[in-house]
């Protein structure tokens, strides 16, 4: 052995030097030889004790077990000197108000330098039974009689001035109960560095091997879990793919993206972008502003070319993940094969299409059979009477309506894309549907009146389309007042651009309905096609405007007929 401090001069021992025999207390012997026989068969070292063979003789602290060779091991021992270390007056260290030591989950004794129990923490009551009034002012009684010269041992290498103290061993429960447990011990100084106490964690052995038990329960639930979801990954026909953006590459591809996007998965964690190879050239600017801008998300369809193969539909949904700071550090990618379901779509449009035609021709026969039948008669009255000249204007009348009838299914398909949008003034177009309007509405029992701004009401659009709108409207409002009321016609000029209001005190729309109007052949009138109204609407969006309603049954209907402004329509 050799000293703390001296020289590490190895040399193998001589049949003159001291044996442990010589050196060593009788009762220390096998915990020595113990440590030896454990070094020997490469187990872990502990530190331990052993007192010397009388009074004269330190005992020494052995921190450090070296092997040489099959029969020869080096030890580092420390002599251990009663007060080495200064001792303070005071007993109770200020230091031990923290609530750390009374919170502290392992079981904690608080001693002063001779031995006696200051404080134990509700940890050590929990796991040992015994309470602060058992103890403090006392001994220790959780110290078994064999190994009571064990602890003096440990309290004099604190008092010696060592630093910490690692020791297993086995105490007493307040039942009697022997337990094995491994022990911290730490000397504790004032703020003058003298030492003021001693204190140690004791933690069981029991409690602890439960609670690696749970530890390792924990770790296989982790590990079970963390397979299932790679089972899950790996054999689900979902795509899932993690981009890293610290990186700048994907951390994660399952097995499925090589089946959706046609290529190696070691081709794409290779190259980011690669995945874009047959993504079609009209959507791979939008796929490519996802990927590379962290705070894009949402989900997108697109479509791939693949060589020999027919259009593939995918739909790909991103889902950020953020760190503490909110910044995006991941993207996660789900992405699904719709192909069929875009078939089935198409396929559902195409009968929509065709029930669509089907109204269309149910309609536009029911209106032009009625002007029709008329004019068939009335030329059957003229060749019987002979009398042309009566049944002239009647005639022409249903003439008429059968071409406004025509003019409206053409508008239905292309409404006058080659009429040129003019910049007008508003205020005129109102003006000349004035007395038209006035006139249609003592017809209906109404009256209407009008509220136009002083000066000009500027927009870019086609007089006789906006005219054919705000008409359409003031007549749905005549009709939606049997009783006859008044219909309230009015524009002005706001931020976004001109407005025209049609206002009236009729039956009003449902709620559930308001949302369908637009739609073809949705009318609110008995008889009606509203192949009206949805010209209306084809009207404003080729001149990029609106048309909103809002209603109350019972209380009428308004109209909001909103037009960009004069510049903003000639820009576009």
């Amino acid at each position: 052995m050799i000293a703390n401090g001296e020289k590490e001069s190895i040399r193998l021992p001589s049949p003159l030097d001291h044996s442990v025999h010589d050196t060593a207390h009788f009762r220390d012997l096998p915990i020595f030889f113990e440590r030896i026989r454990e070094s020997h068969a490469g187990g872990e070292f502990i530190p331990f004790s052993i007192r010397g063979k009388d009074d004269s003789q330190s005992p020494m602290y052995v921190e450090h077990l070296e092997r040489l060779d099959e029969h020869h091991v080096l030890l580092k021992a420390i002599p251990i000197r009663n007060a080495s270390v200064e001792l303070a007056t005071s007993s109770t260290p200020a230091a031990w108000s923290s609530p750390f030591f009374e919170y502290m989950e392992e079981a904690a004794v608080l001693l002063k330098t001779n031995g006696v129990v200051m404080k134990i923490n509700s940890a050590f009551t929990k796991e040992y039974g015994w309470t602060e009034k058992d103890l403090v002012g006392g001994k220790l009684p959780y110290v078994p009689d064999d190994l009571l010269e064990e602890f003096q041992m440990i309290r004099l290498q604190l008092l010696a001035g060592e630093k910490k103290i690692n020791l297993d061993t086995v105490r007493l429960k307040k039942d009697g109960t022997r337990v094995p447990v491994s022990i911290r011990a730490y000397p504790v100084f004032d703020s003058d560095g003298r030492l003021v106490a001693t204190t140690a964690m004791v933690i069981s052995k029991e409690s602890a091997a439960a609670s690696q038990s749970l530890i390792r329960l924990q770790e296989r639930i982790i590990k079970d879990r963390d397979q299932l979801i790679i089972d899950i990954m790996e054999n689900t026909d979902l795509g899932v793919g993690q981009y890293d953006f610290i990186r700048n590459r994907f951390v994660y591809l399952s097995p499925a993206i090589k089946n959706l996007f046609e290529l190696e998965l070691n081709e794409i964690y290779a190259d980011a972008l690669s995945f874009q190879k047959y993504v079609h050239p009209e959507d791979q600017e939008e796929m490519a502003n996802i990927l590379c801008n962290p705070d894009s998300s949402g989900e997108m369809e697109y479509r791939l070319i693949v060589p020999g193969k027919e259009l593939k539909w995918l739909r790909t949904k991103s889902v950020p993940i953020r760190d503490s700071d909110g910044r995006v550090i991941r993207l996660i990618g789900f992405t699904q094969d719709i192909t069929k379901q875009k078939f089935t779509e198409e396929m559902n449009l195409k009968w929509e299409k065709l029930g669509m035609v089907g109204h269309l021709a149910a309609g536009i026969a029911h209106e032009i059979r009625n002007p029709l039948t008329s004019i068939k008669g009335f030329m059957q009255l003229m060749n019987e009477t002979d009398s042309s000249g009566a049944y002239t204007d009647i005639i022409m009348d249903q003439l008429e309506r059968i071409e406004l009838i025509v003019d409206e299914l053409l508008m239905l398909a292309e409404p006058h894309q080659e009429d040129e949008l003019l910049p007008t003034d508003l205020k005129r177009v109102l003006s000349e549907v004035s007395h038209l309007l006035k006139a249609e509405a003592r017809m209906h029992n109404c009256t209407i009146k009008f509220e136009f701004p002083e000066g000009p009401l500027r927009a870019i659009c086609n007089m006789d389309e906006i005219k054919h709108v705000i008409i359409n409207l003031v007549k749905n409002s005549y009709e939606a007042m049997p009783g006859g009321g008044t219909v309230y016609l009015s524009a002005w000029e706001s931020e976004a651009g001109p407005i025209i209001e049609v206002r009236d005190e009729g039956i009003g729309i449902p709620e559930e309905r308001l949302p369908r109007l637009g739609e073809p052949f949705y009318s609110n009138k008995e008889k009606g096609t509203g192949m009206g109204l949805m010209k209306s609407f084809k009207i404003m969006e080729r001149h990029g405007g609106t048309i909103e309603f809002e209603s109350e049954e019972g209380k009428g209907t308004t109209a909001r007929v909103r037009l960009p402004r004069e510049s903003e329509s000639t820009k576009s």
